[in-house]
């Protein structure tokens, strides 16, 4: 198949620009194996008994300012799940837990007080995008009780099936009376920039923020492109990968499935080939927030 030439259309111009501006929230740290992070030929369960190198897990959050308000990708981590015992219900979860993480939290480090920090009141998030369910991705829901929550309907459907906390979905902390879910879909589009992707969803309406469905870490999972005139275009692509670098080079994480995950880096890459300027932001990457701010200054 002959490539297509990326599309020409951009967000609004003039000074009622959609989006202000996109801020690295940090959540806290922790350490993760390092077979996790940059993959291992050995079994899982193998390194997350014995694996003896730990490396570190930056915890974070994105913050989008835009004219109608502001929006989240992503709400970090409880710190409860630290200092509760009773956060995982599961006696194997609170077993496999210290196994596989290393938390270095403190209550500061919940989502309403970091925004807090930014001069954000956490009522003030209308939209938050969640890439996947995993605890810290949602662990910040219950503080933005006033958001509408956006998951794929694949990574939903996860919840119907059995015992989803073995993959480290926690149905009590996601199924909360607050939570506002808004299952989303993706929809053909004419596009050819997302031709290789199952479908697109547009946040916005205004194609400043563009939902793809990129799985393999979990089934659901997706990313949001980013596209605001003036800055270099963003892919914030959850955990996807832990870090950009990784992504280029086809090295794939110690969990998820292996060739959904490739598949979705293909689709990625190709991506990439027709923004060259796009920049990938892993949320577990320490240069997210380096980043972010050099598209920011093109």
């Amino acid at each position: 198949m002959t490539d297509a030439q990326p599309s020409e259309t951009l967000p609004a111009h003039g000074p009622e620009l959609p989006i202000s501006s996109v801020q690295v929230l940090s959540c806290g740290q922790a350490e993760q194996h390092k077979e996790h992070r940059y993959g291992s030929r050995l079994p899982q369960l193998w390194w997350v008994f014995f694996g003896r190198s730990w490396v570190p897990l930056p915890l974070q959050a994105f913050l989008i300012e835009r004219r109608d308000g502001f929006v989240l990708f992503d709400t970090g981590l409880d710190p409860a799940i630290q200092f509760d015992k009773s956060y995982i219900k599961q006696a194997i979860g609170r077993f496999l837990l210290p196994r596989i993480f290393r938390f270095h939290l403190t209550q500061a480090d919940r989502i309403d007080q970091i925004l807090a920090k930014v001069g954000v009141a956490s009522s003030d998030i209308r939209t938050a995008v969640i890439s996947h369910l995993h605890f810290d991705h949602v662990g910040g829901i219950a503080q933005i009780p006033e958001a509408d929550l956006l998951v794929s309907e694949r990574e939903w459907a996860i919840l119907s099936e059995p015992h989803p906390e073995r993959e480290w979905i926690l149905r009590e902390h996601i199924e909360i009376p607050a939570a506002k879910w808004q299952q989303i879909s993706f929809q053909p589009s004419d596009d050819p920039l997302f031709d290789r992707f199952d479908g697109i969803h547009d946040v916005a309406g205004d194609g400043s923020m563009i939902l793809l469905p990129t799985p393999g870490h979990t089934p659901g999972s997706m990313s949001l492109l980013i596209r605001q005139e003036g800055w270099d275009p963003m892919l914030l692509v959850g955990d996807l990968t832990y870090e950009a670098a990784l992504l280029e080079q086809y090295v794939v994480p110690g969990t998820g499935d292996r060739e959904t995950l490739l598949a979705s880096f293909a689709k990625v890459r190709r991506l990439k080939s027709l923004l060259p300027e796009l920049v990938i932001v892993a949320s577990h990457d320490f240069g997210a927030e380096a980043a972010i701010s050099r598209a920011m200054r093109k």
